[in-house]
């Protein structure tokens, strides 16, 4: 479940994101190549971070799951549907304001502006799931999103193997992955976009969720529902 709600996050944000900007301004924010890496080390690298977590001694006090429950609980879609609004609204406006915004003044030409801008809507999408990986261990309300996480030497292994090779792609990856050398300030800024994945995380915990949806419930009450009468010809 960690990495379901986890995969789809990532999906509709780069789906919306890559719609969006191929509708509006006629090129996706994320090229087919980038898309590649990016559920490489999405599909791949944090699966086996999420899926190789200890068991906790939390789990003693939660219900087992029922046969019929939903595999997306309520609480999921909610961590779903706003860190891809959170990201899709951020990478919205790297893509349309970023060029005024965060490259203006510095001396470059307008290619150069045009190629950092997409290199840093790259850059911060791959910073949204680092940060998000730490919000995907948790599908409770619980606020300590680091409990346990030093417990899993392949869980920081993989986000240390993430990041450095990120970096080797801005940096050396070029034409192939359509992306130029981004400064100092540039990191920093693609590093705080992606750090606002934490407080979207605390507030969505904040907020109540029904119960799990069950299929069970569901066939009760259909069993308990009165059949209707028929009619009898006069």
């Amino acid at each position: 479940r960690k990495f379901i709600q986890f995969q789809l996050t990532v999906n509709v944000a780069a789906l919306i994101c890559a719609y969006v900007g191929a509708v509006v301004n006629s090129r996706s924010p994320l090229t087919p190549i980038q898309l590649l890496w990016i559920n490489l080390i999405m599909d791949t690298a944090a699966a086996l971070a999420l899926a190789t977590e200890s068991p906790s001694p939390e789990l003693l006090d939660r219900k087992p799951y029922g046969r019929f429950e939903s595999l997306i609980s309520p609480r999921m879609w909610l961590n779903i549907i706003g860190h891809a609004l959170l990201q899709v609204t951020v990478l919205l406006i790297i893509l349309f304001t970023g060029k005024e915004q965060f490259l203006s003044g510095k001396g470059y030409s307008d290619t150069l502006i045009e190629k950092k801008n997409y290199t840093m809507i790259f850059n911060a999408f791959v910073y949204f799931q680092v940060f998000n990986e730490f919000n995907a261990r948790i599908l409770s309300r619980n606020m300590n999103i680091f409990h346990g996480v030093f417990n899993n030497p392949l869980f920081y292994g993989v986000l240390i193997f993430t990041v450095f090779f990120q970096t080797i792609l801005v940096e050396f990856g070029g034409e192939a992955f359509t992306t130029t050398p981004l400064t100092a300030e540039e990191y920093f800024e693609s590093f705080a976009f992606g750090a606002l994945a934490w407080p979207m995380g605390a507030i969505l915990r904040l907020i109540p969720t029904p119960e799990q949806f069950s299929f069970t419930e569901l066939r009760r009450s259909s069993k308990h529902t009165k059949p209707m009468v028929e009619m009898q010809p006069v």
